[in-house]
């Protein structure tokens, strides 16, 4: 989401400068920063200000936190706690108490990077999933043997169409 896979624009997944007619609009902390309540409430706010290619707001919002799995614990406190995490304050935690990610989190185990985070939005046409082969399942039996094998194989593509379907920051 960082690196050089670049989509239409030019730019990676997950960038600060995407390119957009009035200007540039971002999908990613300005200043990358570790999951905590104040770079969770950045983004939420960050989303919430995102623009379609004219500048005009499309009021988006945030659907669900992802998170690797170093990070599971952290994620669990903020998206859970009735109020604010790691202070003596009595305040609520604003987040949950909004609602603002209607969806909760989820861990992706898959996720190399142990500080990076994101938040998939409901912009419609973000991320993409086709399925290029369905599933095909075969067997056969061993004449010798007497065993019967069996083999399945399908095909996936994966990409995205819009960025605004994801926010992100690769953490501090």
């Amino acid at each position: 989401a960082f690196g050089t896979a670049n989509g239409g624009d030019g730019k990676e997944l997950c960038a600060t400068d995407h390119p957009i007619v009035s200007g540039t609009e971002q999908n990613e902390l300005t200043t990358a920063a570790d999951l905590n309540e104040t770079s969770l409430e950045q983004a939420l706010i960050d989303i919430a200000a995102l623009t379609d290619e004219r500048g005009l707001k499309i009021a988006a919002k945030g659907m669900k936190l992802i998170v690797p799995s170093a990070l599971q614990f952290t994620a669990e406190r903020l998206m859970k706690s009735t109020q604010r995490v790691g202070t003596a304050d009595n305040d609520i935690n604003a987040v949950v108490s909004m609602g603002m990610i209607p969806q909760g989190y989820t861990v992706n185990h898959y996720l190399t990077d142990t500080d990076a985070w994101f938040i998939k939005t409901d912009v419609p046409n973000g991320l993409k999933h086709f399925v290029r082969a369905p599933l095909k399942t075969a067997m056969e039996g061993d004449f010798t043997t007497g065993n019967v094998r069996y083999k399945a194989r399908e095909r996936y593509s994966f990409g995205f169409s819009d960025w605004r379907g994801i926010f992100g920051s690769p953490g501090a």
